[in-house]
């Protein structure tokens, strides 16, 4: 019995010797696509585009900023003047620096339809335009 276990482990030890000598067994390949046509190659497959910047936190938060304040504005020009409603005590608007990010994201955390402007425009991540018209909370606070 012992004689068998040790020829196994011979032809095995010698086909995998061969193996790895014949080139069978390699490197994982990369697969690439160069000019249409499919490759695979051991090494990294070549790049034509240059590389491209990676944008920081606060270069992606001003972007953001500017596509939300230009939403904003563009939604308010677009909407049809109401029909002259009862007169009713008006709400006073809160200064803009009265309201800071500090992580609320939802309608549900806001106080006023001004607040939810506020966050909308100018906070990032923020979960309250859900048909993006630039209006927050339309179904809470902002529902004229």
């Amino acid at each position: 019995m012992l004689r068998v276990t040790s020829s196994f482990f011979f032809c095995t030890a010698a086909v995998s010797l061969l193996l790895a000598a014949s080139g069978a067994i390699a490197m994982p390949a990369n697969k690439c696509v160069v000019d249409g046509t499919v490759t695979y190659q051991q090494g990294p497959c070549p790049s034509s585009n240059p590389v491209r910047k990676i944008p920081t936190l606060e270069e992606l938060n001003a972007g953001e900023k500017k596509r939300r304040a230009a939403a904003a504005a563009g939604a308010s020009s677009k909407v049809a003047p109401a029909a002259p409603a009862a007169p009713a005590a008006p709400a006073a608007p809160a200064p803009a620096n009265a309201f800071s990010c500090d992580g609320r994201q939802h309608c549900s955390q806001m106080r006023s339809c001004a607040e939810a402007k506020y966050f909308l425009a100018n906070c990032p991540g923020v979960k309250m335009d859900g048909d993006g018209d630039g209006i927050p909370c339309e179904q809470q606070w902002c529902t004229h």
